[in-house]
């Protein structure tokens, strides 16, 4: 997707050549100049898009990048080899990288590699085979489409190697380390217009690594890394452009979070460097050391492009909403009071909650309602201020007026929530707390009857009080359920060494179900503070309830094959999850309240302390929302560049059955007369 002001400057540019000649005239060696397809004959007229989709393919299933050339003769070198050999030089094109050249006039053609491309000589030729087809048939997209599906059959053919042949893919002199590669942007030219596309990548939703490092050779860790590192040092700059362009529109009040996310994405890159200049450098490094710098040099890139992905989400939806931000405005109005409708019977779950268990039990909700009530009436006054946009005629501000108001009316729902959720929890268990308890006493019961052990009497201990405490405290059956949990897992160790693995996988399962809801619980509990007070919690707290959700997930899928495991999981999230929560609330309690909230006219009694921790910043909440994960128009179109190879174009030469021939240069091109 174009962005917003690439799509003006492709506007701007197909204006300025508009009048350009369409008669057929000699062409020298073409500068790309960031695009993939240079048509300066007309030849793919109306095909762009499908042409565009398949070399984006080919980058998606294999990291080659096909450029492909439309001209009327070859001239200044005549010499189709010696014409496409310059081309290549001229644009740095490297080991993985194709240049399909066709001079419609002379009917020549030339496809084009660096002697180190990945494919095999018959593979070649296989797709020269291929174009040389549809180039007979004239169909000009068809070629440069054919050939690009036709790389991609070939890289995922099997290749049968000669086993006496030595596997220099681990080798690190081989591969040269890692290569720092330009990137392409993408502009297509077309019977004298020009038409930009914003070659974007079509990244994976979970933003990890293709492959597992562990299964990658050094070289292909480095190709890897070396690719990202430009991508992302290039996607930083290209990020600061579009931000520039969407403070001047939004302001900087809608923009703060992704200026917070920039800085973080830049963070991580310039660590990327700093690793990639140690590799570099003179100083010797182990086999060891390369590979582990290789693969952090991808996770923070690859944990930079996912922040930028996610801001960029946010941006869409405003741009969305400029478009349609009457109807949007009417949308949200409706939500409003539907969510209104909710006060009352959350106030009664509240109370009912209040009335049953202790205040500590009830906390992480105590305030819901009248927060959600005041997030309600701030939306109000936001859709206010979207509808005197609206008439004025001022889209911008209607936007973010309107995102504002969804983003309240959004929190107050999740406010509301919470409430039914923890009923539910504490629910949940009161009803495991008993079995808990019995099976906490039959534990320690069993401890004092094995022989004597240095470790034996504090985890009795430790247990007997955990027991005692929770008989004193009904109220709280979440944390007593935590907190008897954590008794058994100190009575671990006992056990440890003295039952057999039956007995213990024994007891870890009959301990696992409440030991999960206990973790779920409070993961609950401290997600949801987080989530509807954001604003106010710094990162360690949210930290720390990913990870602990991290072992849950994990005691989960262990539950069925390793109870033992799957218990530590368990019991490690609760601990995690409870030391999030209390984080959280320190910070919120230390929580610097801002002045009132000028921007939207809107005080309350306490100011707008709350109101700053409920809502955080604007495009923060606007990620609760939905979304995806590609960057789409957030990147200017004409700028953004993804994922190209670079580096001199030599190397040693292959050959091929077809038509081969050697330029100039010392390079071989494949084609012929079609």
């Amino acid at each position: 997707m174009w962005s917003r002001w690439g799509a003006v400057a492709a506007l701007v540019a197909g204006a300025v050549l508009v009048g350009a000649p369409l008669a057929a005239h000699a062409d020298g060696p073409v500068e790309l100049n960031g695009a993939y397809v240079v048509d300066t004959v007309g030849a793919i007229t109306g095909q762009e898009t499908q042409v565009q989709t398949a070399l984006d393919d080919l980058y998606d299933q294999t990291s080659y990048q096909l450029f492909v050339v439309y001209v009327s003769t070859f001239d200044n070198p005549s010499d189709r080899l010696d014409w496409a050999s310059e081309t290549a030089k001229l644009n740095n094109l490297g080991e993985n990288d194709i240049l399909l050249s066709v001079a419609l006039d002379d009917r020549l053609y030339s496809l084009t590699t660096d002697g180190n491309f990945p494919l095999t000589d018959d593979q070649l030729s296989a797709v020269d085979v291929a174009i040389e087809g549809k180039l007979r048939d004239n169909d000009w997209a068809g070629a440069a489409i054919t050939g690009a599906e036709t790389l991609i059959e070939q890289a995922n053919a099997p290749v049968v190697t000669d086993p006496t042949t030595p596997d220099t893919d681990g080798d690190d002199s081989a591969s040269g380390g890692i290569p720092i590669l330009p990137i392409l942007g993408g502009v297509v030219v077309i019977g004298g217009g020009v038409f930009l596309f914003s070659r974007i990548r079509k990244r994976s939703k979970d933003g990890q690594v293709t492959a597992l490092p562990d299964q990658m050779t050094q070289k292909e860790l480095d190709t890897r890394a070396g690719s990202l590192l430009v991508q992302l040092d290039d996607s930083l700059k290209t990020s600061e452009q579009e931000l520039g362009f969407a403070v001047a529109q939004f302001g900087d009040e809608a923009t703060k979070d992704f200026t917070n996310v920039l800085a973080s994405a830049k963070a991580k890159v310039a660590e990327a460097f700093t690793l990639k200049q140690k590799l570099d450098d003179a100083q010797p490094d182990s086999d060891a050391e390369k590979r582990e710098w290789t693969t952090r040099i991808i996770q923070l890139c690859e944990a930079a492009d996912a922040e930028l992905d996610s801001q960029a989400d946010a941006f869409d939806d405003l741009r969305q909403l400029e478009k349609n931000a009457p109807e949007a405005l009417t949308q949200v109005q409706a939500d409003a009071t539907a969510a209104r409708a909710r006060i009352t019977a959350a106030a009664a779950t509240l109370e009912q909650l209040q009335g049953r268990y202790a205040a500590s039990a009830v906390s992480p909700v105590a305030d819901n309602v009248v927060q959600a009530t005041r997030l309600l009436d701030f939306a109000d006054t936001a859709s206010a201020k979207a509808k005197t946009a609206i008439d004025a005629g001022d889209a911008s501000t209607a936007a973010v007026a309107v995102r504002t108001a969804q983003s309240s009316v959004g929190q107050a729902n999740q406010l509301f929530a919470a409430v039914d959720t923890l009923a539910g929890d504490l629910a949940e268990a009161s009803t495991k707390l008993d079995a808990a308890i019995a099976d906490t006493t039959q534990d320690v019961a069993a401890a004092r009857a094995l022989p004597a052990d240095p470790g034996l009497s504090p985890a009795i201990a430790a247990a007997e009080s955990a027991l005692a405490t929770v008989t004193a405290t009904q109220g709280d059956p979440l944390a007593n359920l935590a907190r008897i949990e954590q008794a058994n897992a100190s009575l671990d160790t006992v056990f440890t060494g003295v039952r057999d693995k039956q007995q213990q996988v024994a007891r870890a399962t009959a301990q696992l179900d409440a030991s999960i809801t206990a973790a779920r619980g409070q993961i609950t509990s401290a997600a949801e503070y987080i989530s509807t007070r954001r604003g106010g919690i710094g990162e360690s707290a949210r930290t720390r309830v990913s990870e602990a959700d991290r072992h849950l997930q994990q005691a989960i899928a262990l539950s069925a094959t390793d109870p033992v495991a799957a218990l530590a999981e368990a019991q490690r999230a609760t601990t995690l999850a409870s030391s999030a929560f209390e984080l959280a609330q320190s910070d919120v309690s230390n929580y610097q309240s801002f002045n009132n909230d000028s921007s939207y006219g809107y005080q309350s009694s306490q100011g707008s302390a709350d109101l700053g921790g409920l809502l955080g910043g604007l495009i923060g909440g606007m990620l609760g929302s939905g979304g995806g994960s590609s960057r789409s128009s957030y990147r200017p179109s004409s700028n953004y560049r993804s994922g190209s190879r670079s580096g001199s174009f030599g190397g040693s030469s292959r050959s091929s059955s077809r038509s081969v021939g050697r330029s100039s240069g010392g390079r071989r091109s494949r084609g012929g007369r079609f």
